[in-house]
């Protein structure tokens, strides 16, 4: 099995005074739909930039990479629906 190291930085206002564990556990969870979102994101976005560089490494010279498609594919999930656009590589072979 493979294993991706992905990092994610997380910015949070906290209040100077008054904050406890348990408000820190609610913030959380209000918002743990999004950062399931973000996490399945930089997953994609990992598993894909690995995917692409291994086709690269294979055949030096051929491909290239080539923008990501103008409208993202849509997966609908437990936590809301994810959006992401795939990125895409040239073939030079083809042309």
């Amino acid at each position: 099995m493979d294993e991706l190291e992905i990092n994610i930085v997380l910015d949070y206002k906290i209040p100077e005074k008054g904050l406890t564990l348990n408000g820190i556990l609610r913030g959380l969870e209000e918002d743990k739909n999004i950062l399931m979102r973000s996490i399945v994101k930089a997953i994609l976005h990992a598993l894909e930039e690995k995917a692409i560089e291994e086709q690269i490494i294979r055949e030096p010279g051929r491909y290239i990479r080539y923008d990501p498609r103008k409208r993202g594919r849509m997966f609908r999930t437990s936590f809301g629906t994810v959006r992401y656009r795939l990125g895409q590589i040239y073939d030079k072979k083809e042309q």
